[in-house]
C-alpha cells in the first residue's frame, strides 16, 4: 500500500529445511527462514527506493535503517544517530552518528551518506512523499564524519519523531540509479533477489550493528489479496500474520497452535472525497457526507465490538499528546439541510471505489453505505482489483477507501493535509491550514503547541474531504513457534530479534 505504516495484511512464515536442521536447535546459530506475505497493490511497480511512492514496505525496513527509531510507545530512540539536540528556537538540529557501521557492501556509513539521503528526501524535483514530512529541512551539512547539522525553514519541536518516519532511511552516496532493484543498506538483512510479483529473498547481515539476526533468510511472497493471506495462515502454510480482521480471530483460537496479540494503534481507514472535483468541491457536501454516519456503529460493524476507537476525522491517535476528541455524533437532519443548501434537496448519488487489497476496506464502505442512506446519500460501491489499487485507483478516482498506518501528529497532519503533500489524497489546497500547521510545529511551549494542533484538527473536521471514523486495535496471530515479536506496531518491530523454536 502506498503509505504507510499504512498497515497491510502481512503473513510471515518460517521454514527450516533439511540442510539447516543441525543448526535450528541452537539459539546461537543463525537459522530458519521467515516467509512474509505481501500484497500486489502496486501491480509490479514496487521499488526498494525508500523515498519513492511505490516503495516496498516493510521490506525496506529490513534492509535499511533510520537515524532515529521508535520504541514500543512510539517514542524516538537512537538508531544510526546516537544523540540529537537543537538550538533555542528549534531551527537547527545537530545529530551525532553511530561509528563503526558499515553498509552491506562493506563501505563505511558516515555523515556524507546522511547528507545525500536527506537531500534526496527533500528534493522538490523528486517530490518524495516523505518530503511532506521533512520538507521543513532547508539544508543538511556534514560537520565531520559523524556529526550532521540540519537547518530548518521554521522551528520544529517534533523533528526527532519526524526523522523516525518509516521511509526516512539512510542510503549510500550516489545510489539513486541502483537502489530500486539492488539496494545497499545497513539493516539486518541484505537483498539477494528482488521480485515484487513473486518472491523477494533477503539474507542475514551477520555484521549488523545491533547484533547478528536470529534468522538466516526472509522471503517476502506476494499474495493476491488479504483473504488469500489469511487462508494460507489457517492452512498452516505460513506462521505469522501481522494484522488480521479482529472478527476473524476465533479461527485461530487453538492456543496450542497460535498466539494472538492485541495492539492498540493509530492505524486507520477512511473514505476520501476529492475536493477538486464536483460535488465534493462544496464544503457543505463534504461535511454532510461526514456527519451523516454513526461512527461507533461503523467501528463496531467493521472491526467488531472493542476493535477500535472512534475518531472525529482526525488521524491523530488516542495515545498522541496532541489528540483532539471533539464531538461528532450522527446528525441526519443536519446532513440533509447541508445537502439542500448545496443544491441537493432530494439527496445525492455518489460512487465510492474500494478493494480487498487490505482488510476492512470493503467492510468500511459497506457499513458507510447503510449508515448514510437515511440522509439521502445513495452510495454505489465500485469494486477494484487488488492488484494495482494504489497506483490505479487511490487518489485518481473521485471517492475511494483509504488505509494508513500509525504516525505521530506532526507527521500525519502534514503528510495527509498539507496542500503541497504528495500523498494529500483529496487534492485539497487549504492555505489557512498550512499556516496553522507551521505555527503549531514552531511553538516551543508544549501546552501551547498542543492547543494549536487541536485547532488544526477542529479545522479539519469542519473543512476536509476525509471521512475518518476510527483508529484500529490490531490483532496479530502467529504460530506458537514464532518468537521475538512483541505486541507492538510494525514500525517498532526488530527484525533481527525474530526467531523460531
Amino acid at each position: 500500500m502506498q503509505k504507510k505504516t499504512i498497515l497491510r495484511v502481512f503473513i510471515v512464515g518460517l521454514l527450516c529445511g533439511s540442510a539447516l536442521l543441525a543448526s535450528c536447535g541452537r539459539a546461537t546459530t543463525v537459522s530458519g527462514v521467515l516467509r512474509v506475505a505481501n500484497d500486489a497493490g502496486f501491480g509490479g511497480a514496487e521499488t526498494m527506493d525508500p523515498y519513492d511512492g511505490n516503495r516496498t514496505w516493510p521490506t525496506i525496513n529490513m534492509v535499511f535503517d533510520r537515524l532515529i527509531g521508535v520504541d514500543k510507545d512510539f517514542s524516538p530512540i537512537p538508531e544510526l544517530a546516537l544523540s540529537w539536540s537543537s538550538n533555542e528556537d528549534l531551527t537547527e538540529w545537530t545529530l551525532v552518528l553511530r561509528e563503526g557501521v558499515v553498509f552491506h557492501d562493506d563501505s563505511t556509513f558516515t555523515a556524507d551518506d546522511v547528507v545525500y539521503s536527506v537531500n534526496r528526501m527533500i528534493d522538490p524535483e523528486f517530490d518524495s512523499p516523505v518530503r511532506a514530512v521533512l520538507g521543513v529541512i532547508e539544508s543538511v551539512e556534514a560537520i565531520d564524519d559523524y556529526t550532521v547539522k540540519l537547518s530548518l525553514s521554521t522551528g520544529e519541536a517534533d523533528l526527532p519523531s519526524l526523522l523516525a518516519d518509516y521511509r526516512a532511511l539512510m542510503t549510500p552516496v550516489d545510489s539513486q540509479a541502483t537502489i530500486g532493484k539492488s539496494p545497499i543498506g545497513t539493516g539486518p538483512f541484505k537483498m539477494e533477489t528482488f521480485d515484487p510479483e513473486g518472491t523477494t529473498v533477503l539474507v542475514a547481515n551477520e555484521n549488523y550493528f545491533f547484533g547478528k539476526p536470529q534468522l538466516s533468510k526472509i522471503e517476502i511472497i506476494t499474495f493476491a489479496d488479504s483473504q488469500s493471506a489469511a487462508q494460507a495462515l489457517a492452512g498452516d502454510q505460513v506462521d505469522l500474520l501481522l494484522a488480521i480482521d479482529g472478527k476473524s480471530s476465533s479461527i485461530f483460537g487453538d492456543a496450542a497452535k497460535f498466539t494472538l496479540q492485541t495492539i492498540p494503534s493509530g492505524d486507520w481507514n477512511a473514505i476520501d472525497f476529492r475536493v477538486d472535483r464536483k460535488p465534493f468541491d462544496d464544503v457543505r457536501v463534504r461535511k454532510a457526507l461526514r456527519v451523516a454516519a454513526d461512527r461507533q456503529v461503523i467501528a463496531d460493524t467493521v472491526l467488531g465490538v472493542g476493535g477500535g476507537v472512534v475518531a472525529c476525522d482526525t488521524p491523530v491517535w488516542t495515545a498522541d499528546p496532541y489528540r483532539w476528541d471533539g464531538p461528532c455524533a450522527k446528525d441526519t437532519e443536519g446532513a440533509k439541510a447541508l445537502l439542500a443548501e448545496a443544491g441537493f434537496p432530494d439527496g445525492i448519488d455518489i460512487d465510492i471505489y474500494t478493494s480487498d487489497v487490505e482488510v476492512h476496506m470493503v467492510e468500511l464502505v459497506e457499513a458507510y453505505q447503510q449508515q448514510v442512506k437515511d440522509a439521502g446519500i445513495r452510495v454505489t460501491i465500485k469494486m477494484a482489483d487488488a492488484s494495482g489499487f494504489w497506483d490505479d485507483v487511490w487518489m485518481k478516482e473521485s471517492a475511494f477507501v483509504d488505509s494508513w498506518g500509525q504516525r505521530p501528529a506532526a507527521q500525519v497532519l502534514n503528510e495527509v493535509y498539507r496542500s503541497t503533500a504528495a500523498w494529500n489524497p483529496t487534492g485539497q489546497v487549504d492555505l489557512a491550514l498550512d499556516k496553522m500547521l507551521d505555527e503549531a510545529r514552531s511553538t516551543q511551549d508544549l501546552a501551547e503547541r498542543k492547543q494549536k494542533y487541536i485547532a488544526v484538527q477542529e479545522h479539519i473536521f469542519e473543512n476536509s474531504g476525509i471521512f475518518l471514523p476510527y483508529h484500529k486495535t490490531l490483532t496479530r496471530v502467529m504460530s506458537s513457534k514464532v518468537q521475538g515479536i512483541d505486541p507492538i506496531v510494525i514500525d517498532a518491530v526488530r527484525w533481527e530479534k525474530i526467531s523460531v523454536s
